[in-house]
């Protein structure tokens, strides 16, 4: 006796399992970015005001 699944195959209305390939499964070409120096220190930070607590509590500059 066949299974439900077997005479749809046979039939042509569905492809066998394991032989479809998937769109989400195929590698894509992406391009990496190349960052700058200065683009890498901006996006760390390296480059931003820094502030601390002194005397007092209240936050200044250093």
């Amino acid at each position: 006796m066949r299974t439900l699944q077997d005479q749809i195959i046979e039939k042509g209305l569905s492809p066998p399992a394991g032989r479809a390939e998937r769109s989400w499964n195929t590698k894509r070409d992406k391009q990496e970015e190349q960052f700058t120096s200065r683009e890498w220190a901006e996006l760390m930070g390296t480059n931003r005001p820094t502030y601390g607590r002194k005397k007092g509590g209240a936050f200044r500059q250093r």
